[in-house]
């Protein structure tokens, strides 16, 4: 697997993700009242969705920022926009250190990174290091869970019985929640639901028997709620996404969320007397001052400070939630996650349409020395030819008017220019097209397509692209028309989402013994195949002239 796939993925889920994190600090801090902590849990899933599934979906307003310089089709765009903005920073710091203080090692170990980032050899590096930072923190993950564990097993005093069970399986059966085991643990600072796969609950030894209850349904709305699976959700997020300060916050703030919706879950049916008897037992619980850890599969009552203040407060004032503006915030949460996911470029419709050739055969798009003199004096007539010519099915061409003839010193030969200057014809004193050239396209900016990336030309029905070619230099070069004329793939560029090919008009020559003597090349097409089919570069080579490559 490339390099370039799991970059793709770590950067488009980081980007995302990071801000979908810092509008969730605004959420949770302003609008919490409103949408109760149970919509805020629901928003920090989608989050973590965006972090751990590797989709990619197709948008086409990502065709617009891919770099023109990468050639990489394997580089998405906005992993390919990082890479060139990290690429053109660091040349603009060592040029910026280099003119006021020469080169020197610092500039040179700047230069060899600009060089690694190039070739691939960076990437390499970074992928070693960030599989070292995974390898570490699912170490500590494995490590801090078999410890924790480890604990509360040579703690565990008894399971619970006689009427606190009765009174558990009951909370239980009201849940819907089938009941998981219940030992009684010392010492153990707050009671935690515990693991996924055989999950049980540690319940303090200290626990009053008037507070028990209450301790009891709250891990059962947490195992209700599959808080327990969540954990290792968190950890999953943190595991891959390491280096990402953001998303470390993300978990400790999602935990707190999932603690605050577990406690809309356990007031929902209670009355006044039993919400503050409810909120006392939390205040007792954070006198002790400990929880299970951030990458700990397990939950837990307690909080300190702000933290347990705003838990009291919510419990206390529940009721305030505006149901509609919670579930507008979730529908709209999962619109965004699902935007989010769209990171890849519309994938482009190889075809050559044909059904307008016959139709544009008919049209006469040549022209002679009186036709050309007449367009210097009359500019309506001008550009009402020009603009017919580069909005044909051939050059697909939205042009202004107006354009201009021009006539250099010394060159007999006609050049029709538009105002911007970008779109050129050239004709010679016969009326023949010369030269072609829409730089309008941005192929003379378009980079090499290497090897390794899967060629345009191969989704395209070759036979029709021949018949495009020859049909173009019928109607505009007839002068060059040949039997047997066809036309060798030299280069292929791309510049974003624009495909370009460069093919030489070619046909064979013959000799008196009726052989072939040698393929003649007789000018050179630059067809633009996506996304919209068409000649952008036509040039007459017969007088000798050659081709010097893109640009």
């Amino acid at each position: 697997m490339r390099t370039a796939v799991l970059y793709n993925f770590l950067l488009e889920a980081n980007v995302m993700a990071s801000i979908a994190v810092i509008l969730m600090i605004i959420v949770r801090r302003f609008f919490r009242p409103q949408l109760g902590s149970r919509a805020i849990r629901f928003a920090w899933v989608l989050v973590a969705a965006r972090l751990l599934l590797p989709i990619s979906l197709p948008n086409p307003f990502i065709n617009d920022i891919r770099p023109g310089f990468l050639a990489d089709a394997g580089i998405r765009p906005i992993a390919g926009q990082i890479k060139v903005r990290l690429q053109d920073a660091l040349e603009t710091v060592r040029w910026a250190i280099v003119s006021r203080s020469g080169e020197n090692a610092l500039t040179r170990r700047m230069l060899d990174t600009e060089s690694a980032m190039y070739n691939g050899a960076a990437a390499m590096r970074m992928m070693q290091w960030y599989l070292v930072g995974v390898a570490v923190v699912l170490l500590w993950f494995v490590v801090s869970n078999a410890v924790f564990r480890a604990k509360l097993k040579a703690g565990r005093i008894e399971p619970i019985s006689g009427a606190l069970k009765a009174e558990y399986e009951r909370v239980c059966a009201e849940r819907g929640v089938k009941p998981v085991p219940v030992y009684f643990t010392d010492p153990l600072p707050s009671a935690c639901l515990v693991g996924v796969f055989r999950p049980f609950i540690a319940l303090p030894l200290t626990a009053r028997p008037d507070e028990a209850i209450y301790v009891l349904t709250h891990e059962v709305c947490h195992r209700q709620a599959h808080d327990n699976l969540w954990a290792v959700v968190r950890m999953l997020c943190c595991g891959l996404h390491w280096f990402n300060p953001l998303v470390w916050a993300a978990a400790w703030m999602s935990r707190a969320d999932c603690e605050l919706a577990c406690d809309e879950r356990v007031i929902a049916s209670m009355e006044d007397a039993q919400r503050r008897a409810y909120a006392g037992v939390l205040v007792l619980a954070a006198s002790r001052r400990a929880t299970p850890g951030l990458l700990t599969v397990a939950t837990g009552m307690t909080m300190t400070g702000r933290s347990l203040k705003q838990r009291v407060d919510s419990i206390l004032r529940s009721g305030r939630v505006k149901r509609g503006l919670a579930l507008a915030f979730a529908v709209l949460a999962s619109m965004c996650l699902i935007g989010a996911f769209a990171t890849s470029e519309v994938a482009r419709v190889w075809s050559i349409p044909l059904e307008e050739m016959d139709a544009d055969l008919r049209r006469d798009y040549t022209v002679d020395t009186e036709l050309l003199a007449h367009y210097t004096e009359d500019q309506e007539d001008l550009d009402a030819f020009a603009l017919g010519l580069w909005d044909s099915s051939y050059l697909r061409e939205n042009a202004e008017a107006p354009f201009a003839v021009q006539r250099q010193t010394g060159d007999p030969r006609w050049w029709i220019i538009d105002r911007s200057g970008l779109l050129t014809l050239v004709y010679d004193q016969q009326g023949r097209l010369q030269h072609l050239m829409n730089a309008k396209s941005g192929y003379e900016d378009g980079a090499w397509i290497s090897g390794e990336v899967e060629s345009p030309v191969d989704f395209v029905d070759y036979e029709k692209q021949v018949e495009t070619l020859q049909h173009f230099v019928r109607a505009f070069a007839p002068h060059l028309w040949h039997e047997g004329m066809h036309f060798p793939l030299v280069e292929e560029y791309r510049r974003g989402s624009d495909y370009f090919a460069y093919y030489v008009i070619a046909y064979d020559g013959w000799n008196a013994a009726g052989t072939i003597a040698e393929e003649k090349h007789i000018g050179q097409i630059v067809m633009q195949l996506a996304p919209v089919p068409r000649v952008v570069m036509f040039l007459d080579s017969m007088e000798g002239s050659s081709y010097s490559g893109n640009g």
